[in-house]
């Protein structure tokens, strides 16, 4: 019995602390288990739901459109996508943070060979039974895919921070005009959207240019392929995937 014991600590600190693609020191993610586990927050933006790749067992969570996605490739060196949409998560949805894995030599190895073994990810399940967070789930957990390369715990609350929020969003988003619901729906966006709720639709963008002399404001996502404009921060014209939207404001 002590042995077993003992074998079943060892996995467990090898779990948390063994060699692998984690470059956060050991007490950050323990930290972070302590800080954030159980606990319920709730989507800044609506979400795309996909299959989590070759794993059959989770949904993928995405702000960006799923032919975007870059996180693993194929023996040819091409991008795998993680699957076709079955729905999006409105912001406001509450969800709760069941665990968080860091990629250690044992996570990894654990992990299905074509998923983004080498990435942080964080568990979401649905806060409320009646929802359609969880018609979506079907008893399978969320996945939220972090980046590699994070160097402490500031970096992985501030990555969390983009898209998962303590304040109830939901109260935002229901306050909107339906018109601009029902846009955010559809991960779309319409002329007269302010700041925030292109946001919620597209995401927080790459890069953002203000001309404040002229109450202007220019937001461009990865790679150029959604950008948008603001005049006195309404939204005038957009380029979504190369289908352009709006009237550009006249000087």
């Amino acid at each position: 019995m002590a042995g077993m014991r003992a074998l079943g600590l060892a996995l467990l600190t090898c779990l948390i602390g063994c060699a692998g693609n984690s470059t956060l020191p050991e007490n950050d993610r323990i930290a972070l288990q302590g800080e954030l586990i159980a606990h319920s927050r709730y989507l800044k933006i609506a979400m795309r739901v996909a299959p989590f790749f070759q794993d059959t067992g989770a949904w993928f969570l995405s702000d960006r459109a799923l032919d975007e996605v870059d996180l693993i490739d194929d023996p040819a060196g091409h991008p795998v996508p993680p699957g076709t949409s079955t729905g999006i998560l409105l912001p406001g949805t509450r969800l709760r943070i069941d665990r968080i894995e860091f990629p250690t030599g044992f996570v990894i190895a654990q992990r299905v060979l074509y998923s983004p073994r080498y990435n942080p990810w964080v568990y979401l399940v649905p806060a409320d039974g009646q929802s359609s967070a969880n018609t979506l789930s079907a008893g399978k957990p969320f996945i939220l895919v972090l980046p590699q390369r994070m160097k402490s715990r500031d970096d992985v609350l501030a990555e969390l921070d983009r898209f998962l929020s303590r304040d109830d969003i939901a109260v935002v988003f229901r306050a909107l005009p339906p018109q601009f619901q029902e846009a955010i729906a559809q991960k779309s966006v319409i002329a007269g959207m302010g700041p925030e709720e292109v946001e919620m639709a597209w995401g927080y963008p790459e890069r953002i240019h203000l001309d404040e002399a002229h109450q202007t404001q220019s937001w461009t996502w990865p790679e150029g392929k959604q950008e948008a404009f603001f005049y006195a921060k309404g939204l005038t014209h957009w380029q979504d995937h190369g289908s352009a939207g709006g009237k550009a404001q006249p000087e």
